[in-house]
């Protein structure tokens, strides 16, 4: 599904680099946690991914594609829910959904099966016609999932995506993670809860110093690293 390879970026040309010599593959059909401390580089590969920033050196395809080969294959194959939630604060909701609807050239039927059961489920029915700058940090939240998969995408990327949701909302989110693994497509996302990772991944890669470290798999059938403290596996990595 998608692959980064021996990926080198840094902000500075005369800096070290922020991001090492990464590599990381996430399988259709899985899920797949970023851990790492603060400043370990996870958001930054993660923009990375999404084309926000340019690489130094490597390669990033999903699917074969790359971002130089074709650029607008490359990120209709993307969902993004960032973690700062910086959506259009002068449109209402409803308008905010119908404009990345229509960007990804959604149809109206499209769009409809897509957001009417999440808007039910998110219980956002009274925000719709209300401006977003009035929403609530986890209202936000919800309407970035939302529009984040109108267009169905292979890969779904998520940073720090249960940050503001409340106990209810952020079990409809790992519900539609689960889904969107099971119909075969890809989820990557970054996350601090390491009770999260537990409950979703099948994967996990930790990224320390711009390095991704260790990755392992949280199979429960014993042939992974399930059974093992994913907490005491973190710390471990981290503190090396």
């Amino acid at each position: 599904m998608i692959k980064v390879k021996d990926v080198v970026f840094r902000y500075d040309s005369q800096a070290k680099a922020t991001i090492d010599h990464l590599s990381l593959e996430v399988s259709a059909g899985s899920i797949c946690g970023l851990l790492g401390p603060n400043g370990a580089g996870k958001t930054t590969t993660i923009q990375l991914i999404l084309g926000l920033l340019q690489v130094e050196q490597g390669i990033i395809s999903i699917e074969g594609c790359s971002l130089a080969d074709d650029p607008i294959t490359y990120k209709k194959c993307i969902g993004y829910v960032s973690d700062s939630h910086s959506i259009y604060d002068s449109l209402t909701g409803q308008e905010y959904l119908n404009f990345m609807a229509d960007m990804y050239e959604v149809s109206e039927a499209k769009r409809a099966a897509v957001y009417a059961p999440f808007i039910e489920e998110f219980q956002v029915q009274a925000y719709l016609n209300s401006p977003i700058k009035s929403y609530s940090h986890g209202t936000r939240q919800k309407f970035s999932i939302m529009a984040s998969l109108v267009h169905d995408p292979i890969l779904w990327i998520l940073d720090e995506p249960m940050t503001g949701l409340d106990i209810e909302a952020s079990r409809v989110l790992k519900q539609r993670m689960r889904a969107h693994k099971e119909r075969g497509h890809a989820v990557l996302f970054s996350s601090h809860i390491l009770e999260v990772c537990e409950q979703l991944c099948d994967t996990i890669a930790i990224i320390h110093q711009g390095k991704c470290r260790h990755t392992a798999s949280l199979a429960n059938d014993g042939s992974g690293e399930g059974k093992r403290s994913l907490e005491d596996l973190y710390l471990e990595v981290v503190k090396h």
